[in-house]
């Protein structure tokens, strides 16, 4: 498999190791003359401390808001009994939108969408509504808004996405907003996303490029009906020369071949083998070449699409007359050499005795190139030399 790659470390900046010597960085002292002493108590203590839930509740607002009482609200919130979580909810609930956003108040209104009641569930859906999309897209409150689609019953659900319909575009195109929009995708029936589809049908491609957009796009092609998203596919399929050197536009294609109809994987491996050399030397359509070998080997309609197999491996390994086949071409290349990995690990009957002669008539330049000791590698292990 190919090794992924190395990102760049990030750099502390100046001062930041003072910064991490107290856990809330500083003026910790400052901070201890402006907190209660219960709170003071919780943070000596920890989650094991001796305080009961009811002793906390008075204080429920000022823990929420701490790293280490909002572990421990909680912890007891998993235990209380159904009057003690109403109290808190009494105390929270008007503050909700507020928590939501905050770096540890949003554990516990994430915590109240798990354990509260459906009763309770609703209205917190109905206190965080006018502020939903602002929090969709933001670094805590999308969590918020996460959890509370994967928990609150479908009438919720509806009101939820009504609001996120007003500008889905931006979740979408948001570092934090496609997490949720993934999630409506993930946990709402098909017919409660079409707001979504509209969206990204309008700019397909577009939306099938963008670093974020194309995560939606796939969890669009993993959950809903192929003739739900007809326009969507239509507008992919008639770019996929474009798709599939795209950074990001490539996953998709890779999922459509994964997930799409048999007729849409026939026509995008007929764009691979038209543009064979070129994608294979490709970083980013090089990853959609394995996935169409693999897919028409071992996937869904490996029986179904034999044909178009067959064709892409013939075409790469060429003519026996043919004195530099497109095999030749790749298999000293950065890329394409994975390419002659997977096709020696795919390779049947005549095509894989075709493929093992070309390559042993070129065993002076794969002993002596880097990456053709990978495919000599790939060749041992298949047994072929």
């Amino acid at each position: 498999a190919r090794a992924p790659s190395r990102r760049c470390r990030k750099t502390k900046q100046k001062g930041s190791k003072d910064r991490a010597a107290t856990p809330d960085g500083i003026g910790d002292d400052e901070d201890d003359a402006n907190r209660s002493e219960a709170l003071k108590q919780v943070r000596r203590e920890g989650t094991k401390s001796t305080m009961t839930l009811r002793e906390a509740i008075p204080h429920v607002l000022e823990f929420a808001k701490d790293h280490y009482a909002s572990r421990f609200l909680q912890s007891k919130l998993d235990e209380a009994d159904a009057e003690e979580k109403q109290q808190v909810f009494d105390l929270i609930k008007p503050q909700a939108a507020l928590l939501a956003n905050d770096q540890f108040g949003n554990f516990v209104i994430q915590k109240y969408f798990e354990i509260g009641t459906v009763e309770q569930r609703k209205e917190l859906v109905d206190v965080l509504y006018p502020k939903l999309l602002m929090l969709a897209n933001e670094a805590h409150g999308c969590r918020v808004v996460q959890k509370a689609i994967q928990h609150v019953p479908r009438e919720s659900q509806t009101k939820m996405a009504q609001k996120l319909r007003e500008d889905v575009v931006s979740c979408i195109e948001s570092m934090h907003g496609n997490h949720v929009i993934q999630k409506c995708v993930e946990q709402m029936p098909p017919d409660s996303v079409s707001f979504i589809i509209e969206a990204v049908q309008a700019e397909a491609q577009r939306m099938a490029s963008h670093m974020y957009g194309c995560r939606v796009v796939q969890r669009l092609l993993e959950h809903c009906a192929s003739h739900q998203l007809q326009n969507m596919l239509d507008q992919i399929l008639g770019s996929i020369d474009k798709l599939a050197t795209d950074p990001y536009g490539n996953y998709v294609v890779q999922h459509m071949l994964e997930h799409g109809r048999v007729d849409d994987k026939r026509r995008i491996m007929g764009v691979v083998e038209h543009n064979i050399v070129e994608f294979s030397k490709h970083k980013c359509s090089s990853n959609v070449v394995e996935k169409a070998l693999e897919i028409a080997t071992i996937g869904e309609h490996a029986a179904q699409l034999e044909n178009e197999r067959s064709a892409l491996m013939y075409k790469v390994i060429g003519d026996i007359s043919d004195p530099n086949p497109p095999l030749k071409q790749m298999m000293d290349d950065r890329f394409g050499n994975f390419i002659v990995q997977r096709m020696i690990e795919h390779a049947r009957g005549g095509e894989r005795d075709r493929l093992r002669t070309v390559l042993q008539q070129s065993m002076d330049t794969l002993n002596n190139s880097s990456h053709g000791k990978h495919i000599l590698n790939a060749l041992k292990k298949e047994s072929m030399i």
